[in-house]
């Protein structure tokens, strides 16, 4: 009976998710397309900055021969080219999978509620902190945000790898009855297929917001070097673009990645203002911030106070950084405390209870 049942409501979700790709209007399947191939793009610049790093490190610190540098590039390129040829069919429109279909349920749920959801949101607002082009704040694709349009990809993604979750386990089940399985025989194929599946839809959420958060903190921790280095320059009369293009080739990490865009877009004829507000949409911080406006209006009213201003700029930076270090260890010392009360426990019935047992109690 309970097989029987299982098999209905199987059924009849498979028909439903059947009725909703076959209703699934041509903007939100062009949206589809448009996300995965963004995803391609993504995912290849994701290894080609890796590939950059472990060169960077090797070349640092030979911690790889020679040889098994070589065929780590060789894998990382054939990689790449992989990525580039499927970014390259999708944009095209000559690549649409099965697999494809699936994020059309998601969207059917999202239905009259994608710029009213909060997780929406959320998701949009990690999109624009993760570094890519594509996504950064006030890109747009037919009047709509590109951080909203690849948000609600991945939501939509994730709610239909759920439902199918549910369904494929409901189907597994089933399959564990018919063949006499009993108790956890049927409970692990449910699970099993359901967490697979769910996995499958959070992980590039999770990602996102990973590599969001990974870049806010290593700009939070980065940005004090940069400024003082600026703030020095032009404290020595040197311009803002000079100063800019020697504070970025006077580092590697993040911050001076992005100042290096900065230089490579005003070289492509992009104005200062332009290409600091680039760099403000990309990387949100409150100092970056306060840095891009400052620069922006000196550059724009040739503010004379620009070296006493970066200054201000750079102190605050400073002491904020030193109060992060200091809740840090707070936050630590908070953690240690269970962990160091278990182990004091433990020395304590190491000792008491041998001891005890000499006695005759």
């Amino acid at each position: 009976m309970i097989a029987v049942v299982m098999m209905g409501i199987a059924t009849i979700m498979a028909a439903f998710f059947l009725l909703e790709v076959k209703r699934a209007r041509r903007d939100v399947i062009l949206e589809v397309v448009l996300a995965r191939s963004w995803s391609c793009r993504f995912a290849r610049q994701t290894l080609e900055e890796q590939r950059e790093t472990f060169l960077r490190e090797n070349e640092k610190h030979h911690t790889v021969s020679a040889k098994k540098a070589a065929k780590k590039m060789g894998e990382w390129e054939k990689q790449i080219l992989l990525l580039r040829e499927k970014e390259k069919a999708y944009s095209a429109g000559e690549r649409f999978l099965l697999c494809d279909l699936i994020p059309l349920l998601g969207y059917g749920f999202l239905a009259g509620k994608r710029y009213e959801n909060g997780l929406l949101r959320k998701i949009a607002g990690n999109c624009e902190k993760s570094g890519y082009v594509e996504l950064e704040r006030g890109r747009k694709t037919e009047e709509r945000m590109n951080s909203v349009l690849y948000a609600a990809f991945l939501l939509a993604s994730m709610i239909a790898c759920l439902y199918m979750g549910v369904m494929f386990g409901l189907f597994m089940g089933v399959v564990a009855i018919a063949m006499g399985k009993e108790g956890a025989g049927v409970v692990l194929p449910v699970a099993a297929a359901f967490g697979g599946l769910a996995l499958i839809g959070y992980l590039p959420c999770d990602g996102i917001q990973v590599r969001a958060t990974k870049r806010r903190e290593e700009i939070e921790r980065e940005l004090p070097d940069a400024v003082s280095k600026l703030a020095l320059l032009t404290a020595a009369g040197m311009s803002i673009v000079r100063a800019v293009e020697e504070t970025a080739a006077s580092g590697s990490t993040l911050i001076y990645q992005e100042l290096r865009i900065v230089v490579q877009e005003i070289n492509k004829a992009a104005t200062v203002q332009e290409a600091f507000v680039r760099l403000q949409n990309r990387c949100s911080n409150k100092y970056l911030d306060k840095l891009v406006t400052i620069v922006t209006k000196s550059y724009v009213s040739g503010n004379t106070n620009l070296a006493d201003d970066l200054k201000n700029i750079n102190d605050e930076c400073w002491l904020d950084r030193k109060h992060n270090t200091r809740r840090m260890s707070e936050k630590i010392q908070n953690r240690l405390f269970v962990p160091t009360m278990l182990m004091f426990v433990g020395i304590l019935v190491v000792i008491i209870v041998p001891a005890m047992s000499g006695f005759n109690l």
